[in-house]
């Protein structure tokens, strides 16, 4: 910020502006939108600052700035002159060193995929994060406090969560926080979709719209939440079906056609139906590119040796 700026927003702070500082502050308010929100920082220090210390340096400052002397005391004058510019430096050097610590502690890190593809980032703490498409990540880290361990999450996202000792890993969403010690698991939290699926270690979830509702997850498990009833359901599941987004290839490791059903609704959208009675208590293993649903089933089919057909959204093994 400019010093010219600066003593501008002090002066208006301190009612010791002129009525042509205070037109020229209107219009930095209303046209400088880097003016408003440096305004908005320093009056939130200036009023936690204590008013009574700062009344009295205020008046002091005002009565030496102020003070008339006459011209056969023109030294004093230039003394006492001297002196009140010495305090108001120090006032406006103080109240910069409080902006700039303000703005470090509340600093906010935003990541957004907007890629189109699926994203790897490491935060401060060695903490992995896979991000799918769309989604974003916010979290505080200050050079001061540094990272907190708590992050907020929209949209979908794979953690891989480092071990720190004592030191609890926090993801929050809308609706609920999940709290890890060192652990892997997947959030969803779409409208239509919201879970969390562990795939190793052990979380905490704790719904925050009822008083002491917590949920503790082991590997294998999936939590589904409905924000319609502020219901969770929880079950085990095969973790491949929601965590197989992060790898740029699906690996089938003996894998049942109901959870390749489920994991074609889950990921593509698509309806699984089987009609080939030998197959249906068939499990699959091999692998096919994760992010083209027709070359799955061309693989699908090379492993099955049997016929399938694409009708739309759905895909029918004869």
């Amino acid at each position: 910020m400019q010093e010219q700026q600066f003593n501008l927003i002090v002066k208006n702070l301190s009612n010791e502006a002129t009525e042509e500082e205070k037109l020229l502050f209107e219009r930095e308010m209303q046209n400088n939108l880097k003016f408003r929100t440096d305004f908005n920082d320093i009056q939130t220090l200036w009023n936690s600052l204590n008013y009574a210390a700062k009344s009295f340096e205020k008046e002091r400052i005002l009565k030496l700035i102020n003070l008339k002397i006459s011209q056969n005391k023109k030294q004093k004058h230039n003394r006492l002159l001297y002196t009140s510019l010495k305090y108001a430096a120090v006032f406006i050097g103080l109240l910069v060193i409080s902006v700039t610590i303000y703005r470090d502690l509340n600093n906010v890190e935003t990541i957004a995929n907007n890629t189109g593809k699926v994203e790897k980032i490491v935060l401060p703490d060695q903490t992995t994060v896979t991000l799918n498409q769309n989604a974003k990540i916010e979290y505080e880290n200050s050079t001061i406090k540094g990272f907190n361990r708590k992050v907020k999450l929209t949209g979908e996202a794979f953690f891989e969560v480092s071990k720190k000792q004592n030191q609890k890993f926090i993801v929050k969403t809308d609706h609920y926080d999940i709290t890890v010690l060192g652990t892997k698991f997947n959030v969803r939290t779409y409208q239509n979709s919201n879970s969390v699926v562990l795939t190793e270690g052990k979380v905490l979830l704790n719904n925050f719209k009822i008083q002491n509702k917590q949920i503790v997850m082991k590997p294998g498990e999936i939590v589904k939440f409905n924000p319609a009833d502020n219901r969770f359901i929880q079950e085990k599941i095969n973790p491949v079906i929601y965590t197989s987004w992060i790898n740029k290839r699906l690996e089938f490791d003996n894998l049942s056609l109901n959870d390749l059903a489920k994991l074609l609704k889950v990921r593509y959208h698509k309806t699984l139906i089987i009609e080939n009675e030998d197959a249906e208590n068939k499990h699959i293993s091999g692998s096919a590119p994760a992010d083209d649903v027709h070359l799955i089933v061309k693989a699908l089919q090379s492993i099955l040796k049997t016929g399938i057909t694409e009708k739309n959204d759905t895909i029918i093994i004869n």
